[in-house]
């Protein structure tokens, strides 16, 4: 077995290629921070861009015909405009000839002593066809009573303090 010796010029000739491949590091901390904020720079112009690009895109797109409805809600109102239509009063929109009986109540109006709301979907409806208008004494006595639920409530309400202080145990 022979053996070859290692020479000097073998360890500096593997060093410079060492050096070729990984040149020594010569920015300063300053050029550093240059480099890195002018990378920063150009990233979030990139992304401005894009986002100016997809808000003009969106804009520009038509308006959908659901007026932002979730599918749910709009198989809802199919459901409610066949229940009504199969009880025999008609075409009617939701929202504005079907409400519950509180937003009539809210818009000025009740439903009729003795009509029948119509339940789909766990609420309970009325058409514009079963409802009355409000009369002024009506609305007096129920803007007295609610008060006085509200004042009953009140005085049947007691504070208990948390405090270890009143409850000793």
């Amino acid at each position: 077995m022979t053996r070859t010796k290692t020479t000097t010029t073998d360890t500096t000739n593997a060093e410079a290629q060492a050096q070729a491949v990984n040149p020594p590091v010569t920015l300063t901390p300053e050029a550093l921070q240059a480099v890195i904020a002018e990378a920063t720079k150009q990233a979030v112009e990139k992304a401005t861009t894009a986002l100016k690009a997809e808000m003009q895109a969106a804009l520009a797109a038509k308006p959908s015909t659901t007026n932002d409805r979730s599918e749910r809600s709009l198989r809802n109102e199919i459901a409610v405009v066949r229940a009504f239509r199969k009880a025999g009063f008609g075409d009617l929109r939701p929202h504005e000839d079907i409400r519950t009986f509180n937003r009539w109540m809210e818009a000025g109006f009740r439903p009729l002593e003795g009509s029948k709301s119509i339940k789909i979907n766990n609420l309970r409806l009325f058409c514009r066809a079963q409802c009355r208008p409000i009369t002024p004494e009506e609305k007096q006595a129920s803007k007295a009573q609610s008060e006085a639920a509200i004042a009953r409530h009140k005085r049947s309400a007691k504070v208990i303090p948390i405090s270890a202080e009143a409850n000793p145990q």
